[in-house]
């Protein structure tokens, strides 16, 4: 079902315990402890190049840079987290796996394409992972969506393009969950619709 209800959202244990991570470490990180203990976290393209600091492509994911970054990307991971999570053709590893990689491929490409001195934070690329993933299980069972989710997915796109924003991590965390929501969703119930 693509409406998110109640029930839902409290069957969706891994979101939001994605959301609580996320959220404690904005406040952690803002209140306790100073920047300089941000900063070994967050993605430095040159401290990755140079120095081989490999974790900051992962533990960017879950550092934000001011409260309306934190809460755009934590309101549409509760939406399309939620959704996804709680679809009985969706996994919970697979699920991870959707989020985590989608994020690693944003935050890859924004290491290879944005200059060497870009320092970037978010759960953006997961997060636009899972609008890929919602939007091939649009495309698979709920045809009638499908222009306003292309229209969604249009705007996301065109605001990525805003000053100060890692378009990058957003471009390619969606190509990445459109390619996992064919190989975990669409394939998935092609096979099924068969037998």
């Amino acid at each position: 079902m693509m409406v998110l209800d109640i029930e839902n959202l409290k069957e969706a244990r891994i979101t939001l315990i994605l959301v609580f991570v996320n959220v404690m470490i904005f406040f952690l990180f803002n209140v306790a402890i100073p920047i300089e203990i941000l900063l070994l976290f967050v993605q430095i393209n040159r401290n990755i190049f140079e120095n081989y600091e490999i974790w900051r492509l992962f533990t960017a994911m879950f550092f934000h840079g001011d409260p309306i970054h934190l809460i755009s990307n934590m309101l549409a991971l509760l939406l399309f987290g939620a959704t996804i999570e709680t679809n009985k053709n969706i996994t919970h590893l697979q699920y991870l796996i959707i989020y985590f990689s989608s994020g690693l491929i944003g935050n890859l490409f924004s290491l290879i394409l944005l200059p060497i001195d870009s320092i970037s934070l978010g759960a953006s690329g997961a997060v636009f992972g899972l609008i890929g993933v919602a939007f091939i299980m649009v495309v698979t069972d709920y045809q009638p969506l499908l222009f306003l989710a292309l229209f969604y997915i249009a705007y996301f796109i065109l605001t990525s393009f805003t000053p100060g924003i890692n378009y990058w991590a957003h471009l390619f965390g969606l190509l990445g969950g459109l390619l996992f929501g064919y190989l975990f969703y669409r394939r998935k119930r092609k096979i099924s619709s068969v037998y």
